[in-house]
Protein backbone atom coordinates (compact mmCIF):
# COMPACT_ATOMS: atom_id res chain seq x y z
CA UNK A 1 0.00 0.00 0.00
CA UNK A 2 1.25 3.95 -0.66
CA UNK A 3 1.46 6.04 2.17
CA UNK A 4 2.45 9.43 1.79
CA UNK A 5 2.51 11.65 5.14
CA UNK A 6 2.83 15.29 5.23
CA UNK A 7 5.62 16.74 6.53
CA UNK A 8 4.13 20.23 7.63
CA UNK A 9 1.02 18.55 9.75
CA UNK A 10 1.64 14.62 9.65
CA UNK A 11 -1.19 13.93 7.66
CA UNK A 12 -1.53 10.39 5.74
CA UNK A 13 -2.77 9.50 2.51
CA UNK A 14 -3.28 6.37 1.59
CA UNK A 15 -2.04 6.55 -2.23
CA UNK A 16 0.13 9.12 -3.94
CA UNK A 17 0.81 12.43 -2.71
CA UNK A 18 -2.36 14.73 -4.11
CA UNK A 19 -1.27 18.42 -5.13
CA UNK A 20 -2.14 19.46 -1.49
CA UNK A 21 -2.85 18.41 2.11
CA UNK A 22 -6.62 18.43 2.88
CA UNK A 23 -5.76 19.21 6.51
CA UNK A 24 -2.93 22.28 6.39
CA UNK A 25 -3.13 22.81 2.77
CA UNK A 26 0.90 21.82 2.68
CA UNK A 27 2.70 20.76 -0.64
CA UNK A 28 5.16 18.74 0.72
CA UNK A 29 4.73 14.58 1.66
CA UNK A 30 7.03 11.86 1.78
CA UNK A 31 6.51 8.75 1.08
CA UNK A 32 6.90 5.43 3.84
CA UNK A 33 4.93 2.85 3.08
CA UNK A 34 6.14 0.85 6.09
CA UNK A 35 4.80 3.71 8.73
CA UNK A 36 3.08 1.89 10.31
CA UNK A 37 5.15 -1.65 10.72
CA UNK A 38 8.34 0.98 12.44
CA UNK A 39 5.62 2.36 14.37
CA UNK A 40 4.53 -0.60 16.36
CA UNK A 41 8.85 -1.62 15.90
CA UNK A 42 9.46 1.37 17.95
CA UNK A 43 7.27 0.88 20.86
CA UNK A 44 6.86 -2.36 22.78
CA UNK A 45 3.41 -1.25 24.03
CA UNK A 46 2.36 0.22 20.78
CA UNK A 47 -0.26 -3.18 20.03
CA UNK A 48 -2.07 -2.18 23.42
CA UNK A 49 -1.85 1.44 23.94
CA UNK A 50 -1.72 2.88 20.17
CA UNK A 51 -4.14 0.63 18.17
CA UNK A 52 -7.59 2.69 17.88
CA UNK A 53 -10.74 0.71 18.99
CA UNK A 54 -13.65 2.05 16.86
CA UNK A 55 -17.01 1.04 17.54
CA UNK A 56 -19.69 2.48 14.57
CA UNK A 57 -23.18 3.30 15.56
CA UNK A 58 -25.98 3.67 12.76
CA UNK A 59 -28.09 6.13 14.24
CA UNK A 60 -26.28 9.20 14.88
CA UNK A 61 -27.67 10.06 18.49
CA UNK A 62 -26.30 14.17 18.04
CA UNK A 63 -28.32 14.38 14.57
CA UNK A 64 -31.40 12.25 14.02
CA UNK A 65 -32.70 14.34 11.61
CA UNK A 66 -30.23 13.57 9.00
CA UNK A 67 -28.95 10.16 7.77
CA UNK A 68 -25.19 9.80 10.38
CA UNK A 69 -23.09 7.70 11.25
CA UNK A 70 -21.05 7.69 14.14
CA UNK A 71 -17.91 7.04 14.72
CA UNK A 72 -16.24 6.06 18.27
CA UNK A 73 -12.67 6.23 18.66
CA UNK A 74 -10.50 5.02 21.89
CA UNK A 75 -6.89 4.78 21.39
CA UNK A 76 -5.45 2.00 23.19
CA UNK A 77 -6.88 -1.37 24.62
CA UNK A 78 -4.96 -0.54 27.87
CA UNK A 79 -5.63 3.51 27.51
CA UNK A 80 -2.97 5.25 26.15
CA UNK A 81 -1.74 8.39 28.74
CA UNK A 82 -2.96 11.48 28.45
CA UNK A 83 -0.28 13.49 30.25
CA UNK A 84 2.37 16.50 29.00
CA UNK A 85 4.87 14.06 28.27
CA UNK A 86 3.05 11.50 26.79
CA UNK A 87 -0.61 12.19 24.71
CA UNK A 88 -2.53 11.50 21.52
CA UNK A 89 -2.11 14.98 18.74
CA UNK A 90 -5.07 13.90 17.16
CA UNK A 91 -6.87 10.91 15.34
CA UNK A 92 -7.91 10.82 11.60
CA UNK A 93 -10.90 9.22 9.80
CA UNK A 94 -10.99 8.01 6.56
CA UNK A 95 -13.77 6.13 4.74
CA UNK A 96 -12.72 4.00 1.67
CA UNK A 97 -9.18 5.50 2.29
CA UNK A 98 -10.30 9.05 1.84
CA UNK A 99 -9.91 11.60 4.42
CA UNK A 100 -12.84 12.65 5.96
CA UNK A 101 -11.99 14.70 9.16
CA UNK A 102 -9.51 14.91 12.11
CA UNK A 103 -10.06 15.55 16.12
CA UNK A 104 -7.31 17.47 17.70
CA UNK A 105 -6.32 16.28 21.66
CA UNK A 106 -4.53 18.18 23.95
CA UNK A 107 -3.07 16.77 27.32
CA UNK A 108 -6.24 18.26 29.26
CA UNK A 109 -8.24 15.42 26.98
CA UNK A 110 -8.72 11.83 27.27
CA UNK A 111 -7.74 9.96 23.78
CA UNK A 112 -10.83 9.57 22.45
CA UNK A 113 -13.06 10.99 19.58
CA UNK A 114 -16.44 11.28 18.00
CA UNK A 115 -16.76 11.34 14.44
CA UNK A 116 -20.17 11.74 12.83
CA UNK A 117 -20.24 10.97 9.11
CA UNK A 118 -22.60 11.81 6.75
CA UNK A 119 -21.59 8.45 5.09
CA UNK A 120 -23.84 5.22 5.43
CA UNK A 121 -21.79 2.43 4.09
CA UNK A 122 -17.92 2.23 3.15
CA UNK A 123 -14.70 1.15 5.27
CA UNK A 124 -13.45 3.17 7.99
CA UNK A 125 -10.26 3.94 8.91
CA UNK A 126 -8.69 5.37 11.77
CA UNK A 127 -4.93 6.73 12.21
CA UNK A 128 -3.79 8.50 15.42
CA UNK A 129 -0.71 10.02 16.16
CA UNK A 130 1.35 9.83 19.62
CA UNK A 131 3.34 12.97 20.33
CA UNK A 132 6.26 10.28 20.95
Amino acid sequence: MAVSICKVCGHIEFSESPERCPVCYATSFSRNDNVFAESMEKSKEGAVKHIPSIKVVKECGLIPEESCTDVLVRIGEKLHPSTPEHYILFIDCYVDNKFVSRGLLTPDSQPAVIFHLKASSGSCKVVAQCNL
